[in-house]
């Protein structure tokens, strides 16, 4: 290798490095789309969960990634709470929340929608999961079992009772019409 070469490989792993150091995290990317789309919002963080959904879940429990739609696209899904504190009729503190998921675009923009909203009162106790491919049992509102297909992915929700383990799960579906279906 030549001197020149030398020079433009150093360069190359420089300008590389710099760029890693520089970049934001992908969780600052999805903070800033919830930013955009949710003025006043964020993303919770890990430590607003119970203990139990702490040692379950070793990412953020507010957060997972997939394809939720028909693209090719990453999208997220995220529990979000605003800023500010509030207090009930009986004196219980609470932020408003919501549970969204946002359809990426683009490499650089999401559309975002509401799922649900719900008062927040941390430590919070239930989490997103990525629920794979694949065929679920679901019941219309006559209470008849149908099945359902996942074409790519779905929106998990789960609840962890202290020391009763997993009581309850939910998968939200993503429907042609830009709807999703609960089950």
């Amino acid at each position: 290798m030549n001197r020149e070469s030398l020079r433009h490989v150093v360069l190359a792993l420089l300008c590389a490095s710099w760029m890693s150091l520089t970049a934001p995290a992908r969780a600052d990317e999805y903070q800033d789309a919830i930013t955009k789309a949710f003025p006043g919002f964020k993303i919770m963080s890990r430590t607003e969960f119970t203990k139990e959904i702490q040692k379950a879940v070793k990412a953020n429990p507010a957060l997972i990634t997939g394809r939720f739609n028909d693209d090719e696209l990453i999208d997220f899904a995220a529990i979000i709470r605003d800023g500010s504190k509030r207090r009930t009729h009986l004196g219980d503190e609470y932020y408003r929340g919501m549970y969204v998921v946002c359809h990426a675009l683009d490499k650089a923009r999401y559309a975002c929608q509401i799922l649900g909203t719900r008062a927040i009162s941390p430590p919070h106790e239930w989490y997103l999961y990525l629920v794979e491919s694949g065929r679920l049992n679901c019941y219309d509102n006559n209470d008849k079992k149908i099945e359902q297909v996942i074409k790519r992915n779905a929106i998990g929700t789960a609840t962890i009772e202290q020391g009763l383990g997993q009581v309850s799960v939910v998968a939200e579906i993503y429907k042609p019409d830009g709807s999703y279906l609960r089950c």
